[in-house]
């Protein structure tokens, strides 16, 4: 898996978010139409800096590591450095609203990507903010790459700190508003930043920890407590590009003027924002998550995802007739995005409107991270089951075993240790069905065909979407790195 994710990864530094170019046929008709993977073959700064967190986390000062760092650090300093593209166009606004920093991919030349788009993407600056400071903290890069981290750092943060009650757009590049996924983010790269700043005695950012609190309480105010979930967009504008994201979306024939049930605003991204904000043991760790993974009203929020999503999908069906452990999900009910393209460009879409979606990879394998980090925090006392959290923790156990063989008790364990144990179970079981759907030598693409002749000619369970995905190595990576914490963690409770 890893040295799938590495194949991504550039001499100069840059790492495309996977290698199709827009001609990789899927299925073709009769007609000679086609459906294709889609053209990716550009570096996202979010997928990017999210890989190099993920590289630092399982392969941390290794001397190829150690140079991939150092010559992504450059590149980005010199993508940082050239001026803002006053033309650009923010899909659906006038021109002036960009930002070199808010830029949301570039060419594999390290170039800005010059046509119309979804601009700014705030959460960018900030993981790569978060990417820098590992550099500064390892030390072993030349003093010139040191200080220019350390500009670039300021830079970024003073950015994401001045634009943080602004609108963004957010990580599926489809809805303006305020995204839980985003401000999460930005709230731990500001902690960490105000940290590395007061100890290193940085000029020029007083601002710094006083952008920490207003984060934190921006991020506190996606938890809705009368639909008892944390909804990832606030402040949306619209419902066009992206539904509402209810309960309800995925319903069969769901669409914009349909009757919207709660909960609303469900988002695997609320899963990945908590995963990628967690406070580690380095910068910043006295500044502690607003809703860490295993918090009961993330799990609850979990619980939710799942159930408004994956009884939808017919491969879901298949693979419980099949006794596959585990579950697959999405992004969110009613997404929209089909992962393919027409060819010929002017072709009929195959698909359009609510639930043309498939499972992805990375959100399926995000589930089971927070399966795993709620394993850790149970083991070490930090987590208590509850009347929230209390169907969650069922169904995460649940994943471990064939359908058939689910819903067989209401009771939890009686000790922490085994509550620990059959959740790394479940996670594992959750990791089990995902790879059923990998090639025999997991490659993995981005998208788990749903079925339900969503694509005609395509069969359920085939891989779809752009091939090689590096957020889904990275995602799977990560997974795994949580799973060896967790089991970590119960071994400690054995001795």
């Amino acid at each position: 898996v890893a040295c799938h994710m590495a194949a991504n990864f550039f001499e100069n530094g840059t790492i495309i978010a996977s290698p199709s170019r827009g001609t990789e046929k899927i299925h073709t008709y009769p007609d000679g139409s086609s459906i294709n993977q889609n053209d990716y073959y550009y570096m996202w700064q979010r997928d990017a800096g999210l890989t190099m967190l993920t590289l630092l986390r399982v392969a941390k000062g290794g001397p190829v590591v150690t140079k991939q760092l150092e010559n992504y650090a450059s590149l980005y300093h010199e993508i940082w450095s050239k001026a803002t593209n006053k033309d650009c166009a923010p899909r659906g606004a006038g021109n002036g609203w960009c930002s070199i920093l808010g830029e949301v991919k570039f060419f594999v030349n390290g170039s800005v990507y010059d046509k119309p788009w979804a601009r700014n993407q705030n959460d960018g600056p900030a993981i790569n903010a978060m990417v820098l400071m590992e550099l500064l903290s390892e030390g072993k890069a030349g003093p010139t790459s040191l200080e220019n981290a350390k500009a670039d750092i300021i830079s970024a943060l003073t950015y994401v700190g001045s634009m943080g009650l602004d609108s963004t757009i957010d990580p599926w590049v489809r809805l303006y508003g305020q995204h839980y996924f985003v401000q999460s983010i930005q709230h731990r790269a500001m902690a960490m930043g105000a940290d590395i700043a007061q100890k290193e005695g940085w000029k020029g950012v007083d601002n710094f920890p006083l952008w920490v609190p207003m984060l934190s309480h921006l991020v506190e105010q996606h938890w809705n407590a009368t639909s008892g979930v944390i909804g990832e967009t606030n402040a949306r504008p619209y419902f066009k590009l992206q539904g509402p994201k209810c309960l309800s979306s995925s319903d069969e024939g769901a669409n914009e003027s349909t009757v919207r049930t709660s909960p609303c605003e469900l988002d695997v991204a609320v899963l990945l924002g908590s995963l990628s904000a967690r406070a580690g043991h380095g910068l910043g760790s006295a500044v502690q998550e607003v809703f860490p993974p295993h918090d009961s009203r993330m799990l609850v929020t979990a619980y939710h995802l799942v159930e408004s999503m994956a009884p939808t999908y017919e491969v879901n069906s298949i693979d419980d007739d099949a006794g596959l452990p585990g579950v697959l999900i999405g992004r969110y009910p009613g997404d929209e995005y089909s992962g393919v393209i027409m060819d010929p460009a002017d072709s009929n879409d195959v698909c359009s409107g609510y639930n043309c979606a498939s499972a992805w990879f990375l959100a399926t394998h995000g589930l089971a991270e927070v399966i795993y980090a709620t394993a850790v925090a149970v083991a070490k006392g930090d987590m208590k089951a509850d009347a929230m959290n209390h169907h969650y923790l069922l169904a995460a156990m649940d994943w471990a075993l064939p359908k058939a063989q689910r819903g067989r008790s209401e009771a939890l364990p009686g000790t922490a240790k085994e509550l620990s144990e059959k959740l790394i179970a479940g996670g594992d079981g959750v990791l089990a069905r995902a790879k059923h759907h990998a090639s025999s030598d997991l490659h993995m693409s981005e998208q788990i065909y749903r079925g339900n002749n969503k694509l005609p000619g395509v069969t359920p369970g085939d891989m779809i979407g752009a091939r090689d995905l590096t957020w889904s190595y990275a995602s799977l990576l990560d997974a795994l790195a949580a799973r060896a914490d967790a089991v970590i963690a119960v071994s400690a409770m054995s001795s």
